[in-house]
């Protein structure tokens, strides 16, 4: 069975050595079986390389690593990319099979090698092949043992690793990410002169692995270091502030300070910084905060989740500002959800909109663009209408009896009920009509009611 199998590999059909591959793979231990896969991961068939590099993997012996390396040689990127693939997935089995080509001549298969080891379990000899090429003539092998070392959590070589910072300013970028994976060997100045640094890539990697650290003196140095530090390094720096006032033991307060800092980083095109800057700003709320955050709903439905709750807090407030944004731009969905959501939430259940011009106008704002919004948005803004006061609702349960939605219009007549019939008689007038069997019914019951009234 196992030689029909393995002459089948020698077919030109690649349709036949792939099935060939999957039915072998119950005799990957097979040394025959090793070898024809091996030398099918250089098959031009892409199917047939995956294949032979599953049957390589499921093999996990050394002489599976040891073929599959030499294809780290290979000048075809797919190939060698697949082997070092393969190599990653048989783990500790292929450090044997990968240490003579950090040797190799090749400064890219130095390279390469040297990048599958991180990924693999640390030896002492691995870790020490590396070291040795921190001095490599090639600054990418020496960036890639410099990452490889942190990776490897390769304690005894920081010393030579800090050294190396001042040694290659190519490598510093590296240096500082390494140190940071190095737990408790490299103290916290040389983090502090990493910030310092001229280069922002490594101002950034400080700034990334200073986050890390949660005591006060880190506290204090990112407060001193955030308006000395370049654009790139700077958000890095202000979500590390953030993090660390918001896990303090004794809970201080967000440095006023802050906040010009933070009202920038709304604009950042990271998400991730702009959700922190509002987490920030939720301490230092004013009105100048309210307009920004209010500025910067609808950008992404992450960053709406995060302002909703600080607008809450002062949803009397930031209603009318929503509202006056929402009538001042060309797509105010996001704005009126936000206004919506906020009623919903208001904190004093007393709160009415008076009965004026003002929130006639408000309302009918909304109303047009009601049907615009979610059923969800639209059930949740005529369930509180009536709440808010009879101005407000009259305006919300028209728009809604029009709405497309029948669940929204079932609701809509509830309270039309509620409110008086005589308030809606155009609108009961066309439902009288409605294809929905429950909602014409309903209509007419009103209307009925309505003309009932009028004749005593």
């Amino acid at each position: 069975m196992i030689d029909e199998l393995i002459e089948q590999l020698h077919t030109q059909d690649p349709s036949g050595k792939r099935n060939a591959l999957e039915a072998l793979y119950d005799y990957s231990e097979d040394d025959r079986v090793i070898e024809a896969a091996a030398y099918l991961l250089t098959d031009p068939d892409r199917g047939v390389r995956e294949a032979a590099s599953h049957v390589l993997v499921l093999c996990l012996n050394e002489k599976a690593a040891s073929l599959t390396a030499t294809h780290i040689q290979s000048m075809n990127i797919a190939v060698r990319n697949l082997a070092g693939d393969a190599l990653v997935r048989m783990q500790g089995v292929a450090v044997n099979a990968l240490l003579p080509y950090v040797e190799s001549p090749d400064k890219d298969v130095r390279k390469f090698a040297i990048d599958i080891l991180a990924q693999l379990p640390a030896t002492a000899e691995s870790v020490e092949k590396i070291a040795a090429h921190l001095r490599d003539t090639d600054q990418n092998v020496v960036c890639a043992s410099v990452d490889a070392l942190g990776a490897l959590h390769a304690n005894e070589h920081v010393g030579e690793l800090l050294e190396l910072y001042d040694e290659a300013g190519y490598a510093r970028p590296n240096v500082v990410n390494a140190a940071a994976k190095i737990q408790g060997n490299a103290d916290l100045q040389f983090f502090v002169k990493a910030l310092s640094d001229q280069d922002p890539i490594v101002q950034l990697a400080a700034a990334d692995a200073l986050s890390t650290r949660k005591d006060r003196k880190t506290m204090d140095i990112l407060l001193e270091k955030l308006n000395q530090v370049s654009g790139l390094a700077k958000p890095v720096i202000l979500h590390s502030l953030v993090v660390l006032f918001e896990s303090a033991e004794r809970k201080e307060a967000m440095p006023e300070a802050l906040k010009p800092d933070l009202l920038e980083m709304l604009d950042d095109p990271d998400p991730t910084y702009v959700r922190t800057a509002v987490r920030g700003l939720a301490n230092l709320v004013d009105d100048d905060v309210l307009d920004a955050l209010i500025n910067h709903i609808g950008k992404a439905d992450s960053i709406d989740a995060a302002i909703l709750p600080v607008l809450t807090g002062q949803a009397q407030k930031s209603i009318p500002i929503a509202l006056a944004r929402a009538q001042a731009i060309d797509n105010p969905v996001s704005t009126i959800k936000m206004i919506v959501l906020l009623i919903q939430n208001l904190s004093d259940s007393s709160f009415k909109f008076p009965d004026n011009e003002e929130t006639r106008a408000m309302a009918e704002f909304i109303g047009t663009h009601l049907s615009s919004l979610d059923v969800e948005t639209r059930i949740i803004a005529l369930s509180k209408c009536i709440s808010l006061g009879n101005v407000w609702a009259q305006q919300l349960v028209k728009a809604s009896l029009n709405d497309p939605e029948t669940a929204v219009k079932i609701l809509a007549l509830d309270l039309a009920a509620k409110l008086g019939p005589r308030l809606f008689e155009k609108e009961l007038d066309t439902l009288t009509s409605d294809d929905d069997v429950e909602i014409r019914s309903t209509a007419i019951i009103l209307v009925t009611q309505l003309t009932s009234n009028r004749r005593n």
